[in-house]
C-alpha cells in the first residue's frame, strides 16, 4: 500500500532515516571487525556498494547481504588501494612539515606541495565512488579519479561545498554523528560523482556516435 500526501512525505523521508541509520551502524560494525585500519576500506566500499545502488534507484537491494558480500570480495583489493593512499597522503604531509617556511625557494616547493595535496583531494573525493562504478584495475581508478575530478571543476567544488554545510550540519547538531555522519557523505559524494559519471559518459557515446558517422560519410563519399 502506498501512501500520498502528507503522510507518504513522513513515510518517506522516516525510511531514507533508518536507511541512512543502518548502513552507518553497519559501517561502523564492519570498520572495528576489521581493528579499524584493516576494516576502513573494504567498510567503506561496501557502504559505497549500498549508496551506489540507492542513487540508481534500486533501492530494494537486501542491505546486509550486499553489504557482507562486497566487505568479504574486496577485502584486499581496497586494502592494497588503502595502503597506497596512506603512503601519498603521509608523504604530503611530511613533506610540509619538514619544509621549512622561510626563503623564496622553500615558498615555492611549499606551495607545489600544497597544489599536489588539492590535487591528491580531488582523488579521495572521487576514488570511492568509481571504485564501486567501474572495474578496473587500481591504477587506472587512481588516474580517473583525479581526471573525472578535474574535467568538471563545478561539480567537484560542489561536492566540497556540500560537504562542508554537512560539516557544519554534524558540528551543530552532534547527536547525528553516530548515526548519519558517514552515510550522508557516501549518499552526497555518489549522487554528485554519478552526475560527473553520467556526463562523461554521454560525452564518449558521442564521440563514438560522430566517429561512426564520420567513417560511414568516408566509406560513402
Amino acid at each position: 500500500m502506498r501512501l500520498g500526501g502528507l503522510s507518504g512525505g513522513f513515510f518517506k523521508i522516516s525510511e531514507w532515516i533508518s536507511r541512512l541509520a543502518y548502513v552507518n551502524f553497519l559501517w561502523l560494525v564492519f570498520t572495528l571487525a576489521g581493528i579499524v585500519f584493516l576494516g576502513f576500506m573494504p567498510a567503506t566500499v561496501a557502504l559505497f556498494t549500498i549508496i551506489r545502488k540507492w542513487v540508481l534507484k534500486q533501492t530494494e537491494v537486501p542491505v546486509f547481504s550486499t553489504f557482507w558480500k562486497t566487505y568479504r570480495k574486496e577485502f584486499i583489493k581496497s586494502n592494497i588501494l588503502g595502503a597506497i593512499l596512506v603512503i601519498f597522503g603521509y608523504s604530503l604531509y611530511v613533506d610540509l612539515t619538514l619544509i621549512p617556511t622561510e626563503g623564496i625557494f622553500y615558498t615555492i616547493l611549499r606551495f607545489c606541495v600544497l597544489v599536489i595535496s588539492f590535487l591528491f583531494l580531488i582523488v579521495l573525493l572521487y576514488i570511492f565512488p568509481i571504485y564501486v562504478h567501474y572495474d578496473w584495475k587500481i591504477s587506472k581508478y587512481l588516474k580517473n579519479a583525479f581526471i573525472l575530478g578535474a574535467s568538471y571543476p563545478h561539480l567537484t567544488f560542489g561536492m566540497i561545498f556540500c560537504l562542508f554545510l554537512l560539516y557544519v550540519l554534524l558540528t551543530i547538531v552532534p547527536g547525528f554523528i553516530p548515526f548519519f555522519s558517514v552515510s550522508l557523505l557516501a549518499y552526497l559524494v555518489m549522487w554528485i560523482a554519478n552526475q560527473v559519471f553520467i556526463k562523461a559518459e554521454s560525452l564518449v557515446v558521442n564521440k563514438d556516435a560522430y566517429s561512426s558517422q564520420s567513417s560511414t560519410q568516408q566509406d560513402l563519399a
